[in-house]
């Protein structure tokens, strides 16, 4: 096994020689690795975080009714951070969405007091696009965050039961009516009584975390937070997500 690591390391050094990666935010070689592999340091110190405000005013008070009691996201969805998501899920890269993630957490830990040792439940993805992307991201932005912590990562209760269409081309309510009744539980009794940590990637009008929100609180479930990795802080209408 020693062995087979040693040749590994030194076929990645070769390929990171003959083609040096770049970064996906300014497209110049990535000298020096960071906490991200794909992005450079400088664009990695331009990740904006989101206002504490914003996702009370813009996202939670204009869900009727709300099952949802805070909502945390770290990042403003620019077009860093879009380029990002993007190479997530559609170059089928958990290991970045886990290094976002991981990057997020101390923002995050120091930002939520919420956290505590809390069941997190990660947004699921219909059972067929899981199978074609190869993994869920919302799962690995789970494992990331809460990499070493006490929380158990639940991905074997909510899921998805239908196809959805894309959320990206959607108003809101078209988001609200596309969504509903997407979602369905297994194993209710595992969640009754219980805080309960929703995890996505991105949030624009928190349709998607808060139908999942409303089936977990049906079941009896007390609390349920949610927290993503980003929001796009611009007119609905103009936001463009996964």
């Amino acid at each position: 096994m020693k062995i087979i690591a040693f040749f590994q390391r030194q076929f990645d050094d070769l390929l990171q020689l003959l083609y040096p990666p770049l970064c996906l935010g300014c497209r110049t070689i990535i000298e020096e690795r960071g906490n991200i592999d794909a992005i450079c340091g400088k664009c990695l110190q331009s990740l904006t975080p989101v206002p504490d405000s914003y996702t009370r005013q813009e996202v939670l008070s204009r869900l009727s009714p709300c099952y949802l009691e805070e909502l945390f996201c770290a990042f403003q969805f620019d077009d860093l951070v879009q380029s990002i998501i993007h190479e997530i899920k559609y170059r089928k890269a958990p290991k970045l969405a886990r290094q976002l993630a991981s990057q997020a957490r101390s923002y995050i830990i120091a930002n939520v007091p919420w956290l505590e040792k809390d069941p997190v439940i990660p947004v699921p993805l219909f059972r067929l696009r899981e199978k074609e992307r190869g993994f869920n991201q919302s799962r690995a932005i789970s494992e990331g965050v809460f990499a070493g912590s006490e929380n158990p990562v639940y991905d074997d209760i909510l899921f998805r039961s239908r196809p959805t269409q894309s959320q990206t081309e959607l108003h809101r309510d078209e988001r609200l009516q596309n969504i509903s009744g997407a979602f369905t539980l297994k194993h209710p009794e595992r969640v009754k009584n219980k805080n309960l940590i929703l995890v996505d990637d991105v949030v624009t009008t928190g349709a998607t975390l808060n139908e999942c929100a409303r089936i977990l609180k049906e079941a009896g479930a007390e609390k349920i937070w949610g927290l993503t990795l980003a929001a796009p802080l611009k007119p609905l209408e103009e936001a463009v997500t996964g």
